[in-house]
């Protein structure tokens, strides 16, 4: 008889079978609540992206920005030129002011702080913004106001969004003395960022590292207090001390501005450095800028302009010292060389030379520079030609920026990019026209004069503070160079002294022996040629020659009476020389002293220019230009 055998097995299928059926149920589920949430989620997305937008920015931890305190600037006398004061603004967030609470609030900051109601409502309805000032710079009785407003629930409601932000702003105490110098800064993200000047330039130094920090925020985006720790410390800015130096810059800004009235000019500067060093003591540009109040100017464009360190001009006649040094140099002349010039201009290929005047058919170098004579630098020039003389004047710096790194230095222009100079070109730029070069140029390479042929680069930077280390470090000075031999510099300083005394600048006569040269060149016209009656004026000149305290630079833009360089710009380097003298002590009564000017009878000057009126007629006495030598190189070349 057979037993049946029992089993299990279709119980256990239903068991499995009923968990896949659940299974399948669950996924179906949750599939279908997923879409219609994605489904919801899209249509809240596209229906409230603002508000969206608005609630991604609450997150529990927020980190933000510690400024760091901008370096100072000082004087050489550790005179503060730019520093920073503690400023508290009143402000306030509109973004969440809610909307029933916009006018309570404006009633409220009208009765308790004065606030203009109207001005209060336009920052209210910028509810996309989460700060605006309405307070920039609140008074210490205003900060008592706000500290003193009543307490109570409704007042904390009303001014629960309302501030005070305590940040730095930049002041210059001297206002506008050096201001294109120094230039100015304007307010960002808590802290100042450099614009122009040495704000602009240095402003990586001067701006220091920002530090960070996090804190904890609720659902609201309210700081919990006592969340908030620092991330990375803020590293505050390196304070820059100049070699300029504030009573001289005063002082320089003070004669200058009297020159300017003097002559109509439109504008000037004046620069005044220590041969030795190179040390700019006054780096003067009128008209100025208060950087205190610097928008005020930003339409002004004769004030927004600094001549000492942007401006590129044709020196005109003062650039003759730098032609004549060269060719002694190059042997091309001796410090004894005449030259036959005739009795009216001398005719190039390519046009004619002429002179402010035509005293003698021939004259020596003394007299060339004494009494400043185109003809003679113009033939120098050409004899020296252009693979020397070029080259001579990227010597002595010109063609090249002097590495002060201030924003909007030239390099001036040497014509480097013709590949042929013509004849005339040259022969007008061994007399400073037709070529470029800037003022920090000129009174570099007149050091190489000043310092027995080493020509010393200029410098504005002579220490910084830098607060990691604690302490003053010096700029190391610049390593000057030799570019003349110690008695081609010689030479030159005594015509030098020769063309204030009996030449071009007795204007510039001081009551110590001094050397100089003047300038009077012609302004380019924009639309082609030069301007008949339009000039640069320039007078550079150094002294005691017998130990050379200062190199003063003299420009006047477009004077209008009188307008040649020693006439215009004498003056003021005879006022600005002696105050510096007598500054420091200066003795009237030291061997070399020239007489004092209202003891003695100053000549009319000779007056000097670069380009004139050609003559009509032809000159009396004919000869060949050139060097009164055996042999005329210079035989292709005839006074006209």
């Amino acid at each position: 008889m057979k037993r049946k055998t029992q089993t299990s097995a279709p119980a256990g299928n239903s068991y499995l079978y009923a968990l896949q059926l659940r299974a399948v149920l669950i996924m179906s589920i949750c599939l279908t609540l997923l879409g219609i949430g994605s489904i919801r989620l899209g249509i809240v997305q596209a229906k409230y992206p603002e508000r969206l937008q608005s609630l991604q920015c609450f997150q529990p931890r927020r980190t933000g920005v510690i400024p760091a305190s901008r370096g100072r600037i000082y004087d050489n006398q550790m005179r503060p030129l730019a520093d920073n004061r503690l400023v508290s603004s009143l402000f306030v967030n509109p973004s969440r002011v809610p909307e029933d609470l916009r006018e309570p609030l404006v009633n409220g900051l009208r009765l308790y702080l004065n606030c203009d109601p109207d001005q209060t409502r336009e920052a209210l309805n910028d509810s996309d913004s989460t700060r605006k000032i309405l307070t920039p710079e609140m008074s210490q009785d205003d900060i008592n106001k706000f500290n003193s407003i009543p307490y109570s629930e409704e007042n904390l409601e009303i001014f629960r969004e309302v501030g005070i932000w305590n940040r730095e702003a930049r002041v210059y105490p001297l206002g506008p003395l050096a201001g294109p110098v120094i230039g100015f800064t304007s307010a960002r993200d808590g802290g100042q960022v450099g614009l122009w000047g040495l704000e602009g330039s240095c402003d990586d130094v001067l701006s220091g590292r920002p530090g960070e920090y996090e804190d904890l925020r609720d659902q609201h985006g309210n700081r919990i207090p006592g969340s908030r720790h620092e991330i990375t410390s803020p590293r505050n800015g390196t304070d820059i001390i100049l070699t300029l130096d504030a009573d001289v810059q005063a002082l320089a800004e003070s004669y200058l501005a009297d020159g300017l009235e003097n002559t109509g000019a439109k504008s000037g500067t004046v620069i005044i450095t220590k041969p030795q060093t190179g040390d700019i003591l006054a780096l003067v540009s009128l008209p100025g800028l208060d950087p205190s109040d610097f928008s005020e100017y930003i339409e002004n464009e004769e004030a927004m302009f600094s001549r000492a360190t942007c401006l590129s001009f044709e020196p005109g006649s003062v650039l003759k010292i730098f032609t004549f040094a060269a060719a002694l140099e190059e042997d091309v002349i001796q410090p004894d060389s005449t030259f036959a010039v005739g009795m009216g201009p001398l005719s190039f290929h390519g046009g004619r030379v002429p002179d402010h005047q035509y005293d003698f058919p021939v004259i020596d170098l003394r007299y060339a520079v004494v009494h400043s004579s185109n003809r003679a630098a113009g033939l120098v020039a050409r004899n020296l030609g252009r693979d020397r003389f070029i080259p001579w004047l990227s010597t002595f710096g010109f063609g090249q920026k002097t590495g002060l790194d201030m924003p909007g230095e030239p390099a001036g222009d040497l014509k480097l990019w013709m590949e042929r100079m013509p004849e005339i070109d040259l022969v007008d730029a061994g007399f400073g026209q037709g070529i470029a070069v800037t003022p920090l140029q000129l009174i570099q390479a007149m050091s190489a004069f000043a310092n027995d042929g080493m020509l010393v680069p200029v410098r504005l930077i002579g220490a910084r503070f830098d607060p990691a280390w604690g302490q003053i470090v010096d700029v190391p000075l610049s390593q000057g160079y030799r570019v003349l031999t110690p008695s081609t510099a010689e030479t030159m300083e005594e015509f030098m002294v020769g063309v204030i005394d009996e030449g071009t600048a007795v204007q510039a006569k001081t009551d110590w022996v001094c050397a100089g040269k003047t300038g009077t060149s012609q302004q380019v016209n924009p639309e082609g040629g030069y301007f008949d009656h339009q000039f640069f004026s320039t007078f550079m000149g150094y002294g005691p020659v017998d130990d050379p305290e200062w190199i003063i630079l003299v420009i006047l833009d477009a004077p209008e009476y009188p307008y040649f360089g020693g006439a215009a710009c004498g003056p003021i380097f005879k006022n600005i020389f002696n105050a510096l003298m007598l500054r420091n002590g200066g003795n009237r009564s030291i061997p070399g002293l020239v007489e004092a000017e209202n003891q003695v009878t100053v000549p009319e000057p000779e007056t000097e220019t670069d380009t004139v009126p050609a003559v009509e007629n032809d000159p009396p006495f004919e000869t060949l230009g050139g060097f009164v030598i055996s042999h005329d190189p210079f035989s292709d070349s005839t006074s006209n």
